[in-house]
């Protein structure tokens, strides 16, 4: 684990995502983690789910995040890669995404930095205050306020397909998670009490889901589209941070990944906890991003007389083969001759996203 960050936020790398893996199958794997959606679903706190009495529902739902990061691919979205995504995104085009935008059909990816950030005392319930304390003593009460003074960070996401009988094409289930402040703050002066507490929920826990369909061929583009950055926030809206996310990952000429061996006394925990060790592939921004001129041929003939740049831009770019626009991240780059004078510059601003609620398609 890297030092806190100027937030306040201790920070996972690439070298910390097999043990958080491991830890959360396990974790929702057990009891505790049926119990976990179980209170969720009494407390009116899980509206995407299958129908069903409640008990039976929150195993259902249990089985299939174990399944997911049991079987999941495991990603790692580096700092560069984030700060470029926090840039980027408001201006990322509607689209509708596709299975193959996700580089695995099941995942777990952790990132450097939050897609989205919200106080959390907004999700805030004094029911389950109650229930921790009932489960942890008066003391996990107390320290309820402290922890609601901070914020809630979203820094993982784990997915797999969904099926639902009114999606001829299928779909896709989305799990956010967020780190726990019991797990990040010192919340308890007493090594025991705090050991008891952080007992009762792992270091990351699901903190909202979205489901959304995937679009058959010949189907509107625009009913499937995800909302772009100006609409109500949303779980959708967190989904397509993670669309975006991969997207730019997938540029090799923004992006590059490398495979990280798991070291091998987490391989035999891991495998001695009955699941398949992974590696872990991690996408980071190329170490340098060349001012590459402009590649396409000036159609107008012009003799310019600067040099400028033009800022890192989206441009929706056709792919006959999908019959379909993608969303394609064009990098700064220098625009006029090569020997001409440099005028004007860009400025990138990077924003955090609000708060959202749970939803589907």
């Amino acid at each position: 684990m890297n030092p806190a960050t100027d937030t306040g936020r201790a920070r996972y790398d690439a070298t910390d995502v097999p043990a958080l893996r491991r830890g959360l199958a396990d974790w929702y794997g057990s009891a505790r983690g049926v119990n976990f959606y179980l209170q969720a679903i009494q407390l009116g706190r899980q509206p995407i789910r299958p129908p069903g009495p409640p008990d039976k529902v929150a195993r259902l739902l249990a089985a299939a995040e174990t399944t997911r990061l049991r079987d999941g691919d495991l990603w790692y979205v580096d700092e560069d890669l984030c700060a470029l995504l926090n840039a980027a995104h408001p201006s990322m085009p509607a689209f509708a995404p596709r299975p193959e935008d996700l580089p695995s059909k099941v995942g777990f990816a952790v990132l450097a930095d939050p897609i989205a950030v919200y106080a959390a005392e907004e999700a805030r319930d004094d029911q389950v205050v109650e229930l921790l304390a009932r489960s942890g003593g008066e003391k996990i009460r107390q320290a309820s306020e402290q922890l609601y003074a901070g914020q809630a960070p979203i820094v993982a996401v784990s997915w797999s397909p969904v099926t639902n009988p009114h999606w001829p094409a299928g779909g896709l289930w989305m799990s956010f998670y967020a780190a726990s402040g019991l797990h990040e703050q010192d919340v308890f002066t007493d090594p025991k009490v705090l050991a008891r507490a952080r007992g009762l929920l792992p270091p990351l826990t699901v903190d909202n889901e979205a489901c959304l369909a995937w679009r058959p061929d010949g189907y509107p583009v625009d009913e499937f589209q995800l909302p772009g950055p100006d609409a109500p926030m949303t779980t959708l809206s967190w989904a397509r941070l993670v669309f975006a996310a991969f997207q730019l990952a997938a540029q090799a000429n923004l992006a590059e990944s490398e495979q990280l061996t798991t070291a091998r006394p987490e391989r035999r925990r891991t495998e001695r906890a009955g699941m398949p060790p992974r590696d872990v592939r991690v996408a980071r921004l190329r170490r340098t991003l060349s001012a590459d001129r402009d590649s396409e041929a000036d159609r107008g003939g012009r003799e310019w007389q600067h040099r400028w740049v033009v800022r890192g831009h989206w441009r929706k770019h056709w792919y006959p083969s999908l019959n379909d626009h993608r969303p394609l991240w064009i990098a700064p780059y220098l625009k006029g001759p090569a020997d001409a004078p440099l005028i004007g510059g860009d400025k990138v601003t990077i924003i955090n996203t609000p708060p959202t609620q749970r939803e589907g398609q």
